[in-house]
This record gives structure tokens, sequence and C-alpha cells, in this order.
């Protein structure tokens, strides 16, 4: 993956891949599985897509 261009950082579910560019990264990035009554799925928290005028 590293030499498609991404960056990895471990949670704790494993490793978690985003672009090296065009996010922004919090101190911490993490992988929530979480279960709704109308959906059960992965939700990634401490990344956020930059946006290009």
């Amino acid at each position: 993956m590293r030499e498609k261009g991404y960056t990895a950082d471990q949670s704790e579910l494993g490793n978690v891949y985003y672009p090296a560019e065009g996010v922004s990264r919090a101190e911490k990035v993490s992988v929530n599985y979480v279960e709704y009554p109308w959906i059960t799925c992965f939700e990634v928290e401490g990344l956020d897509i930059i946006k290009s005028d």
C-alpha cells in the first residue's frame, strides 16, 4: 500500500490506510465497529478530507 501512496496508522482493529496527500489527520486515528438498528458498519474517526477550491 505504501508504494501506492498510502500511509498507515495502527488502530485497535488493525492498520488504517489512508492517502498520504489530501487528508488531514488528527493525533489519533481509530476504526470503530458500530451496530445501529438499521446497519452494522465500521466508522473511521480522526481523518478529514481536505477540500480544494
